[in-house]
């Protein structure tokens, strides 16, 4: 798709490519990212789906947005997405997912309809202790100097950053603010 006042594009039919029953996709994981591309490659490409290949090194499936129960520690994803109403290349790709359940809907529908029956809300960003608020008020609770620390960071070239420790940059007044909080639980 290229850029347009509009995103009409998104609702036709692109032309088949030329060439492309005699070619193959291998997307390495099984991210979000490859699964997109795999349903892009069928819908859009008209790439037959055998032709697609997906490689997991992993046991399961979902790279980032993966859950499994594990027996000794408990329910575990690694991520999270927030499925936020302006994710339009999402929800373009979600309308053309057919429903497991009913061939006559879509993964849209379905993702809509239960937003619709069961709206879900928080009243904190941030919990402990199992569900009680943290009370950081939306703060990153942050000075000017611990500030100055991750900007320290944020600007040193990748050269500077080999076999380096997070301790090297941050004292523990940033690894104990609500910012750290927030990053490390955001980004696992």
């Amino acid at each position: 798709m290229y850029y347009s006042s509009g995103n009409y594009e998104a609702f036709a039919t692109p032309k088949k490519p030329d060439g492309v029953d005699g070619k193959s996709a291998y997307l390495v994981g099984s991210g979000l990212a490859a699964l997109s591309a795999a349903c892009y490659l069928v819908r859009d490409a008209q790439m037959k789906g055998e032709h697609v290949h997906i490689l997991e090194k992993d046991p399961i499936p979902g790279g980032a947005c993966d859950g499994y129960k594990y027996q000794d520690i408990g329910y575990v994803m690694r991520g999270g997405r927030e499925m936020d109403n302006h994710f339009e290349c999402m929800w373009d790709l979600f309308r053309s997912i057919p429903s497991i359940e009913d061939e006559n809907h879509t993964v849209l529908d379905e993702y809509y309809w239960l937003n619709k029956a069961d709206p879900n809300y928080s009243l904190c960003r941030a919990t402990r202790n199992r569900g009680e608020d943290a009370h950081t008020d939306g703060k990153f609770g942050l000075s000017d100097k611990a500030a100055m620390e991750i900007m320290n960071l944020f600007m040193s070239p990748d050269e500077k950053l080999y076999d380096k420790k997070i301790t090297d940059f941050f004292d523990d007044e940033v690894l104990n603010s609500n910012f750290w909080m927030y990053w490390r639980t955001m980004f696992a």
